[in-house]
């Protein structure tokens, strides 16, 4: 199985992120570079019905890309969290899923007090779990 190593400090942030906008979805994206991921950018999500799905906000997303590419990273992580249903990809997941590179990381609060963070590949529709590990 494919590992996804991502900073516990990272891991605590989307979390908090997630736990924040509760009942809406957070979302963000994580830029890195060969060694791993190097910083993560919370956005806020604009989409009208924010507890269903999310959209990050373009301007946001805009300077969050622009700093990443600037630092001659990569968009290495694209994140959001699933306030009531598993840490699993769901069909508008896997509809916008258009960075193929990128790993896609879900934060569920099903049970907020034990948040669960799950990582994918999301490939021509075709998703493949990654395990976590915690650096």
């Amino acid at each position: 199985m494919e590992t996804f190593e991502i900073p516990e400090a990272m891991v605590a942030d989307m979390v908090a992120h997630a736990q924040a906008e509760y009942p809406s979805e957070c979302c963000g994206v994580i830029g890195g570079d060969g060694d791993g991921p190097r910083k993560l950018f919370r956005l806020r999500n604009v989409d009208p019905d924010p507890v269903m799905r999310y959209a990050a906000d373009p301007k946001e997303l805009k300077r969050a890309t622009d700093d990443i590419y600037d630092a001659d990273w990569e968009i290495v992580c694209i994140y959001h969290s699933h306030t009531h249903s598993p840490a699993f990809p769901s069909p508008t997941d896997v509809e916008r899923a258009l960075y193929p590179e990128a790993v896609y990381a879900l934060v569920t609060l099903q049970d907020r007090q034990n948040p669960e963070l799950r990582a994918f590949r999301i490939v021509e529709g075709t998703i493949t779990e990654l395990k976590v590990v915690r650096t």
